[in-house]
């Protein structure tokens, strides 16, 4: 898991200024704009995803990758957390129907009796800490952007 902390002066700023509830959508809808391009980007690399057999699981991790943006505590002021990443059970969509389940076995790799120790991809997090820096730009630059919308254009810049 990897935690991401927006600690910038320019969004503060722009963010003080907007009453809470609209200061909420604004980091929200930032937040969707930004993680629905990286969310489409993580599902293109697990469907080309160079393994054995049929498509199959690989095509239910795809379907099954999801964007989750919550508040961390009560009121609208509170931060905001968010994943990016499989879903698992009946929530991974009815066309990955379950078999989203072996991504924790491809990504992180298991053991077997015979075969011994077999070793993950690790595509998805090699994905995130690569992308990491990117992802905190766009989202800095779309919550200015969103407070800017709201305020007018005055002063979030």
């Amino acid at each position: 898991m990897i935690k991401f902390t927006l600690d910038d002066k320019a969004v503060r700023k722009a963010l003080a200024a907007l009453p809470p509830k609209l200061n909420e959508r604004v980091r929200k809808r930032a937040l969707r704009s930004v993680l629905t391009p990286a969310r489409n980007s993580l599902r293109a690399l697990w469907k080309a995803a160079p393994y054995k057999g049929k498509p199959l699981h690989r095509r239910a991790i795809a379907s099954a990758t999801r964007v989750d943006i919550r508040r961390n505590g009560a009121g609208p002021s509170a931060p905001l957390v968010f994943a990016l990443g499989v879903q698992y059970g009946r929530k991974g969509g009815s066309r990955a129907k379950g078999r989203q389940r072996v991504w924790h076995l491809l990504e992180n790799g298991f053991r077997h009796r015979q075969a011994g120790r077999v070793p993950g991809s690790r595509r998805s997090a090699t994905w995130a800490a690569r992308n990491t820096s990117r992802l905190m730009t766009a989202l800095q630059e779309a919550i200015l952007t969103e407070a800017a919308e709201l305020m007018g254009g005055n002063g979030a810049k």
